[in-house]
């Protein structure tokens, strides 16, 4: 074989692994979920951990567990009154529910409140927030069992009770990239 044909066929082989290699990362690419604006945030998690199941308190008392909403995506957000970034981003999750709130998915919110209810109801009246009801966590131990690293802290799970990823800090929950985020988790 002569020198040319061989950086021919070089050529030819480096053309050929460079497109096997772009198919793989065009196809991996497609496999992410969109990650633009404030979903910049989010990390997706590393594998298929199920949601802790650990009881919490709704808004009227009864305990429940995050496995009675599975077959729902669930966009789980902790907070509390006292916390700033949570306030801002109330508003964004309320107007979220309202516009995907569904038989296939909802947002909870988890207070971390230690009033409960009591702490938690007027103030989400007094802000407006009617498209959400809160749940509370008064001892932080679902919040502990998730390992959320501060508040605002969102978690989305999956309708079989895997967890997805999670976002620290408040986001625009109802922007189109947030809406990208949970349609492709709700898809998949």
């Amino acid at each position: 074989m002569s020198w040319i044909s061989s950086v021919a066929v070089r050529k030819t082989l480096f053309a050929g692994l460079l497109a096997a290699c772009l198919t793989v990362i065009a196809g991996s690419a497609e496999a992410e979920p969109p990650l633009v604006g404030d979903m910049v945030k989010f990390v997706p998690s590393a594998g298929d951990r199920t949601a802790p199941d650990i009881p919490f308190i709704s808004a009227t008392g009864e305990p429940i567990k995050l496995d009675s909403y599975r077959g729902k995506t669930i966009l789980l957000n902790f907070w509390a009154t006292w916390c700033a970034p949570c306030v801002k981003e109330l508003p964004a999750l309320d107007r979220l529910s309202a516009e995907l709130g569904s038989d296939r998915f909802a947002v909870l919110l988890v207070s971390i409140d230690r009033g409960g209810a009591r702490v938690f109801e007027p103030f989400l009246e007094k802000l407006g927030i009617h498209n959400l009801a809160s749940a509370a966590d008064q001892k932080a131990a679902l919040l502990r069992a998730f390992k959320a690293p501060g508040l605002p802290t969102s978690f989305l799970i999956a309708p079989d009770g895997t967890v997805k990823g999670r976002l620290v800090g408040d986001a625009a929950w109802d922007s189109a990239a947030a809406k990208d985020l949970i349609n492709y988790y709700a898809s998949n």
